[in-house]
């Protein structure tokens, strides 16, 4: 594993400390190059994404108050964005050698999630899904930027 690729990478991110921990963690790291560390932060933001959509879909299987059920449904529909429009679209540019693309998928989902967050007039059950989608969407930008 080239460490230092590793290190040198999560420097130009804004949460160090999470893209050394999620890049260390993954064997395709010892054999990739930047794009290649990009593509594996794609990876895992689309992981925390499917697993947020499949908390949510257990969620509004139960007995919710319409509120938090509105927010819930609003959720749905902004991560389905994420997992159809935003993670295929970064992989594509990755792929493609067209960063800008990829650099502002990845944006765009945290945002989704962001505004998952502000759907709810309440104490969201999301706030800890979404932040670590927004973390993850943070440095797989930083990474192809």
């Amino acid at each position: 594993m080239d460490v230092r690729l590793i290190e040198q990478t999560c420097k130009q991110t804004p949460l160090y400390d999470v893209c050394v921990s999620i890049l260390k963690s993954d064997s395709r790291s010892s054999k990739a190059d930047v794009t290649g560390l990009a593509l594996i932060m794609v990876d895992v933001l689309k992981a925390k994404a499917t697993g947020t959509t499949n908390y949510i879909k257990t969620l509004l299987r139960g007995n919710l108050k319409g509120d938090v059920r509105r927010g819930l449904s609003s959720c749905a529909d902004l991560y389905n964005t994420v997992l159809e429009a935003d993670i295929p679209v970064a992989i594509e540019a990755l792929q493609k050698g067209d960063p800008k693309f990829a650099e502002q998928a990845a944006n765009d989902a945290g945002i989704e999630a962001r505004s998952c967050e502000s759907s709810f007039s309440g104490h969201s059950p999301l706030t800890e899904s979404n932040k670590s989608v927004q973390d993850v969407s943070s440095v797989a930008a930083a990474i192809v930027r």
